[in-house]
């Protein structure tokens, strides 16, 4: 029984800095998702919404690469983005006005798309 106290008391003073880096984790990753339980289905779309911002220019640079050799695929790549999106965000689909969140959605591809454009002229080698 000690030399079992002993060899657990030798782990904890050899591993000290990897057990508190793995309880300030644990810790960290219990508290976000409290706050994310904690919250309203809006609170989350509001969520979802602000990370689609972020991610959206991705999808559509996907949705551009898988459907490269189609010249007049805009409403397929359209769909595979906002499919891409209720995918990746399923608590979208909780939203009460589904037409309005489409039609955000759109506008963001659209902002999104501006951007590619700028990035790609401004990288076109001459």
């Amino acid at each position: 029984m000690l030399k079992g106290i002993q060899n657990f008391l030798e782990l904890v003073n050899e591993n000290w800095t990897t057990i508190a880096v793995i309880i300030g984790l644990c810790l960290t990753i219990a508290k976000k998702v409290m706050e994310f339980v904690g919250h309203t289905n809006e609170e989350r779309i509001v969520i979802a919404k602000q990370q689609i911002k972020e991610t959206i220019l991705k999808m559509i640079l996907d949705a551009e690469l898988d459907f490269n050799d189609w010249n007049k695929a805009g409403s397929i790549k359209r769909s595979q983005v906002i499919g891409m999106i209720y995918e990746k965000y399923p608590i979208l689909s909780k939203a009460v006005n589904q037409s309005d969140l489409i039609a955000w959605i759109d506008m963001e591809i659209n902002e999104s798309l501006k951007t590619l454009k700028e990035v790609v002229e401004n990288n076109k080698v001459e």
